[in-house]
């Protein structure tokens, strides 16, 4: 196990001790660790070179009553920062691993970040919906850890994929090197349930990454 996989699961560990599990789910790039650790792609391999782990809080109002995440981090020797800009929570620790929370962004939206049960202050962002509505539960070294379903991981990044920037060829290589391992029906069902406009995307990616 690499220092850099060790790190994860301690934050994991930290987490689930505390009965913080249930109330996230791992949507970064480290999600594609999980689908390799936990059998659900076969032969797959990812490819991670990033020191960034990203949670998706389920619901802002769990756990109740509200557990802190924060404190729970600096008592485990993690350094706790706010984002200048929008005050989110970073936990950070001393191997260069980078936490953040992400929330989905409903209505009008107007809030960068949300104050949530957990203790952090989480990030709002759209179309978090389709990870949200397509996720499940797996065994991780004993620990019951959530995810999305691999599908509705590389749909998500495609739909969000011309608004990533710096981050759009790294989505893109994520996304090509998946796809081959997913299961198409499920792939269509997800689809389905996307908006008009998301659906669209999805096919532009497609027709711009995979046909020809």
């Amino acid at each position: 196990m690499s220092i850099q996989q060790k790190q994860f699961t301690k934050f994991i560990k930290l987490l689930s001790d505390n009965d913080c599990l249930q109330h996230v789910i791992l949507v970064g790039s480290w999600a594609e660790f999980i689908y390799e650790q936990s059998g659900m792609l076969k032969d797959f391999a990812p490819n991670i070179k990033t020191m960034d782990i990203d949670f998706l809080l389920i619901n802002m109002r769990k756990p109740n009553p509200p557990t802190n995440v924060t404190a729970l981090a600096k008592e485990a020797g993690y350094l706790v920062e706010n984002d200048v800009l929008d005050g989110t929570t970073k936990i950070l620790d001393k191997e260069g691993l980078e936490i953040e929370f992400l929330i989905n962004k409903v209505g009008a939206g107007l809030e960068s970040s949300l104050r949530t049960n957990l203790g952090v202050v989480a990030q709002s962002l759209r179309h978090m919906d389709i990870l949200l509505r397509n996720s499940t539960s797996v065994n991780y070294l004993g620990m019951s850890l959530i995810v999305p379903f691999p599908e509705a991981y590389v749909i998500h990044k495609m739909v969000i994929n011309n608004q990533r920037k710096n981050k759009q060829e790294k989505d893109r290589n994520a996304i090509i090197n998946l796809f081959p391992y997913l299961d198409t029906k499920r792939f269509q069902s997800i689809k389905d349930g996307l908006t008009k406009k998301e659906q669209k995307a999805v096919d532009v990616f497609i027709e711009s990454n995979f046909s020809g």
